[in-house]
């Protein structure tokens, strides 16, 4: 039997298991059953390990993976926020070569009820802050680092904390 040449060029299938919830969904969308809402924020974060970024946004933050087609990309989700995580490797290299690395001071920031209770339940799971809970005007807040050191900013509002309010048409 002859080999057909373009074999070499062919990538594997794999099998991608969304959750039950996004199948469905993504089953009445293709239907026209049900319309995409925009999400108010992404962020994508590279990662030196992807399962434990996953874990720690899961199981510390409260996130829910969505998807995970490969071993290097997850995405996750907490309310509007979808949260995109990457292994850094050759897709992601600027012309030059390089390539983008985890724990730069850009952050997501959550909105947590209790600022002091949050910081101390973590610290008793072993993550680490960048910061301890610094006073605001508005908010108070604690920057804790995930596993590969990329920031995330933990607020709680106080008296003067405004959110801009939104519309429905």
């Amino acid at each position: 039997m002859t080999r057909d040449p373009l074999d070499t060029l062919r990538l594997p299938n794999v099998p991608i298991e969304p959750r039950p919830a996004f199948a469905d969904a993504l089953w009445r969308r293709i239907a026209g059953g049900e319309q995409v809402v925009p999400q108010s924020a992404t962020v994508r974060y590279f990662v030196a390990d992807l399962d434990s970024a996953i874990a720690f946004y899961r199981d510390q933050l409260g996130f829910e993976e969505e998807l995970r087609p490969s071993p290097t990309f997850a995405m996750l989700y907490r309310g509007d926020l979808r949260l995109l995580l990457s292994v850094a490797g050759a897709p992601h290299a600027l012309p030059d070569g390089t390539l983008p690395e985890p724990g730069g001071w850009n952050r997501i920031s959550l909105q947590v009820s209790n600022l002091n209770a949050t910081v101390a339940a973590l610290r008793a799971t072993g993550v680490t802050f960048r910061r301890g809970i610094t006073a605001g005007v508005a908010v108070d807040t604690a920057v804790l680092a995930d596993p590969s050191g990329n920031p995330v900013e933990l607020f709680e509002p106080r008296a003067g904390y405004h959110e801009r309010t939104t519309t429905k048409e």
